[in-house]
């Protein structure tokens, strides 16, 4: 959203606050349609995992003789790879998040 926006929105919540209003607004203890955050975040970190596991399993194949294709046990290890930096940083970003809504003074 834009600054000038999020200063309107701001301004007009203010606006109905000060009046009374307000029933027009969304009830944020309603439950919505759809997957929580912390479920998103729990199936992500599963399919992070799985991803690890399928890697490890193609490595000790090939390792073993089972697996003939190296390139399919670089691809599956790259995958796990990728998906496993891509948690981590969606990770940093939520702890910045968290620390910069801390240090926000009310």
């Amino acid at each position: 959203m834009k600054a000038a926006q999020l200063q309107n929105f701001r301004q007009a919540a203010i606006q109905q606050t000060d009046e009374g209003g307000g029933d027009d607004l969304p009830n944020l203890d309603e439950a919505t349609d759809g997957p929580s955050f912390s479920d998103t975040l729990e199936n992500a970190v599963e399919g992070v995992d799985e991803a690890q596991d399928t890697a490890n399993e193609k490595v000790s194949a090939f390792v073993a003789g089972e697996e003939k294709d190296l390139h399919e046990v670089m691809i599956s290890m790259n995958q796990a790879r990728l998906q496993f930096e891509l948690m981590n940083e969606v990770r940093s970003k939520g702890l910045q998040a968290y620390q910069k809504l801390m240090q926000t003074q009310i």
